[in-house]
């Protein structure tokens, strides 16, 4: 049951149909117990782990949003992660200049290296690496959503937020976060759409 994220979320908040529910997963729990139990006994189950779920944090909570900035456009270069690669990587913010209203993030991992920048600066990454990129995505935008300091040590921070873009079905390019910000990387075509879901959840949470 824990795996399911639906009916965690009926559970805690208190319109889940245990009975219903129990006659859900009776095959499961048979089958990972090796006995017999009954419905009764499901339900009964169910509602104490709704009382213990109720002590923690909840699945999903209101994050109260301090403000929403934005860039665009954007692009995604990425490239192996080599010994050369690092060399030039090494050099890279002396040769381009960055400014504050720019964007620019680079990631590693054990096997790529992905920069993601304003797209006015997508020629001067190509020009400075010499070496073709394993993938480009351009027409990317950024949306930021920053938060008091306090609010990053909270459990279920980040995915709360990100539920707001998986119900409107919001495909998430990348993401990037620093201890007061959540930054959403989305298609441009999703960019209007992403705003207007965090400016109606900062609203909500706003002291009036």
């Amino acid at each position: 049951m824990l795996g399911e994220i639906e009916a965690l979320f009926a559970l805690t908040n208190g319109y889940m149909n245990m009975s219903s529910y129990a006659y859900h997963i009776r095959p499961q729990v048979e089958m990972l117990t090796k006995k017999k139990v009954t419905i009764a006994s499901l339900v009964v189950s169910l509602s104490r782990l709704r009382k213990e779920f109720k002590k923690v944090s909840p699945l999903i909570h209101k994050v109260e949003i301090l403000n929403i900035t934005t860039k665009l456009p954007l692009s995604e270069i990425v490239y192996e992660n080599t010994s050369k690669f690092i060399e030039g990587l090494e050099s890279l913010h002396k040769n381009i200049l960055i400014s504050r209203e720019d964007f620019f993030t680079t990631n590693m991992s054990t096997t790529e290296v992905d920069i993601i920048c304003s797209s006015n600066l997508a020629g001067k990454v190509f020009k400075h690496f010499k070496m073709k990129p394993k993938i480009i995505n351009h027409n990317l935008a950024a949306v930021g959503i920053s938060f008091d300091p306090s609010v990053f040590g909270v459990p279920n921070t980040f995915f709360s937020l990100l539920s707001v873009t998986a119900r409107a079905h919001i495909n998430i390019e990348e993401l990037v976060s620093t201890p007061t910000e959540f930054i959403f990387i989305v298609a441009e075509k999703d960019f209007g759409k992403t705003v207007a879901l965090f400016s109606e959840l900062r609203r909500s949470t706003e002291v009036i």
